[in-house]
């Protein structure tokens, strides 16, 4: 993966993979059972709609530390960042694992697929996503590839380098 790789793929890395990564290192207050649930709605939600889910949990990973920075954690269960400004209670909570998951993986599809494009299935997932938080219009389709995100998603510069550097981890990881 670099930050050339496109969002919209096929998994470029099983499910299992992922769940291996995330259960080896510490995941806050998530069991082992959690970790298993959160990785399978993500590669269904993601598979659904087009989007590499190995990208989209690569995302979670760093957004999250791995599920235990305090915006993850229950009862927020922000898994990218959602409206995190760094000020004090800032930000969006979720009253679910599902709900988390499709808000994020939604609002990432926003980022790949401009305005008046994509299938039914994808913009119903992008409309549930953006009811939560709008995305400003000039960012939709702003990252078909990785590194589209870096200074829409994320203002550091290095976020697209990390976020691959993380889907890399998580491709090797077990073999």
């Amino acid at each position: 993966m670099t930050p050339g790789s496109p969002l919209l793929a096929p998994a470029s890395a099983p499910a299992a993979r992922a769940e291996h990564y995330l259960l080896a290192r510490p995941h806050g207050g998530y069991s082992g059972g959690d970790v298993t649930k959160i990785v399978g709605l993500y590669y269904a939600t993601a598979t659904a709609v087009g989007l590499d889910p190995l990208l989209v949990i690569a995302q979670m990973a760093e957004e999250t530390s791995h599920l235990t920075s305090f915006w993850s954690q229950r009862p927020r269960r922000n898994f990218a960042g959602i409206g995190v400004t760094g000020e004090p209670g800032v930000g969006l909570s979720f009253p679910d694992l599902k709900t988390a998951v499709h808000a994020h993986t939604g609002r990432l599809l926003a980022y790949a697929l401009p305005s008046g494009t994509g299938s039914p299935a994808q913009n119903q997932l992008i409309d549930e996503a953006l009811a939560a938080r709008p995305l400003p219009s000039h960012l939709r389709g702003a990252a078909s590839r990785l590194r589209g995100l870096a200074g829409t998603w994320a203002q550091d510069p290095q976020y697209a380098v990390k976020l691959a550097a993380v889907a890399n981890d998580i491709r090797k990881d077990g073999s």
